[in-house]
């Protein structure tokens, strides 16, 4: 689970529109719960039951994202 903040809800859901466009390309979807400014992303295969390594691809695209 990550949780990323934006300044406020304009920016997280430009946070998450840039989310989207990775997992779009990755064709592998987090499940995203937005509350205002807090943005929190969940990452699992669920076929797999559990982490698998496209999870772990997704999410350091994602935390990439929180860098720039």
């Amino acid at each position: 689970m990550k949780v990323h903040r934006a300044p406020d809800f304009a920016g997280a859901l430009a946070w998450v529109n840039q989310v989207a466009e990775r997992a779009e390309a990755a064709n592998h979807h987090p499940d995203i719960d937005i509350r205002w400014n807090a943005v929190t992303l969940r990452l699992s295969t669920h076929s797999a039951g559990g982490i698998t390594h496209a999870d772990l691809d997704l999410a350091a695209q994602i935390d990439a994202l929180v860098r720039q």
